[in-house]
């Protein structure tokens, strides 16, 4: 089975540049387990995305979760993931989203 793509959007302030991207992959980085793997990241004006490829999105992004919170990066979160030979995404996180995704 091939993996899903989960994405982590950081939206505002909490994450912001380039060095705080790769502070918060090297801390998801230990977090992951067998046949998960970082996928790359991007910056662009409204948004700091980060990739993680994964067989079960829904069960990683609940082992990250209480890390992002206690680090405070929940607040302007939102995580969701495509499935292989999909171009929709479905939202995790936050449960009630206010805008639809968008990679951009």
């Amino acid at each position: 089975m091939a993996p899903s793509r989960l994405v982590l959007q950081f939206r505002g302030r909490a994450v912001e540049d380039a060095d705080e991207v790769a502070e918060v992959e090297d801390a998801l980085s230990e977090m992951l387990v067998d046949g998960e793997a970082l996928d790359g990241d991007d910056i662009t004006a409204t948004a700091r995305n980060m990739y993680v490829l994964t067989e079960d999105p829904a069960a990683t992004f609940r082992r990250f979760e209480p890390f992002l919170a206690r680090a405070g990066l929940a607040d302007g979160l939102v995580a969701a993931f495509q499935a292989p030979a999909s171009h929709a995404y479905t939202i995790l996180w936050p449960d009630a989203p206010t805008a639809p995704f968008s990679l951009e």
